[in-house]
Order: structure tokens, then C-alpha cells, then sequence
């Protein structure tokens, strides 16, 4: 058993900042991913999608726009409580579009690791 200490550091997978996993690099997990993260006011990731698993993103501060779609055509927004699924390989980028609050989730996957691929051509 092992615990992962939230930490402020410049890991930012994405555009994604400040944040803490279990996965297989912190604690050698072979099945499970899981993450929290901080996006900052204003900010967005990177087009991406995760390749061969899926992923559910719990919302806990602030609001989160999530851009998916072959062109990032389509918008959901989340706030604190709400849940979203993201199949595999779907392309999307998150957005908080606050000026003042920083939006905090938390992702797991069925996966050992990020499993991310930057999509350039969405942007």
C-alpha cells in the first residue's frame, strides 16, 4: 500500500498543472490510473486524445469547458459535481474559462499511465 501526497510542481501534462497520480510511476500500478489536477484561470491543454482506455473525470472546484470532436465541434461544460465519460482515442481539450478561479478534477483511467497523444492537426 502507498500513498501520493499532492504537490505543487511544474508537471504539466498537456497544459494541465499542479497535481498527484497513482499510477505505474508513482507506485507501480499495472490496471489503474488515477489523477488530480488544477487547471488555472484562463488556461486550456493541448488537443489530445488517450489510446486504448477510457476515462472518467470527477469535478471538484471551479468550471471546466471540454472541447471533443474530430475538430473540437462540440462543448460540454462541468462544474463542481458533475461526472463525464470520455471513450478512447475520442480527441478533446479542456478549457477553464474563468479569469479569477483555478478548476480542479479528478481523471481515472483503465490504464497505467497517461496514455496520451498530442493532436497537433485539431488545433
Amino acid at each position: 500500500m502507498q500513498v501520493v501526497k499532492p504537490r505543487s510542481q511544474d508537471r504539466a501534462p498537456r497544459g494541465v498543472r499542479d497535481g498527484a497520480e497513482v499510477s505505474q510511476a508513482t507506485t507501480g500500478a499495472t490496471n489503474l490510473y488515477m489523477g488530480v489536477f488544477r487547471v488555472p484561470a484562463g488556461a486550456q491543454s493541448r488537443p489530445h486524445f488517450h489510446s486504448d482506455c477510457e476515462s472518467a473525470v470527477y469535478m471538484l472546484a471551479g468550471r471546466l469547458n471540454v472541447r471533443w470532436g474530430e475538430e473540437l465541434e462540440h462543448v460540454l461544460a462541468l462544474e463542481p459535481g458533475d461526472m463525464a465519460y470520455v471513450p478512447p482515442r475520442e480527441t478533446h481539450l479542456l478549457e477553464n474559462p474563468s479569469e479569477t478561479e483555478v478548476a480542479e478534477y479528478v481523471v481515472a483511467r483503465d490504464a497505467q499511465d497517461e496514455a496520451s497523444v498530442d493532436v497537433p492537426w485539431a488545433r
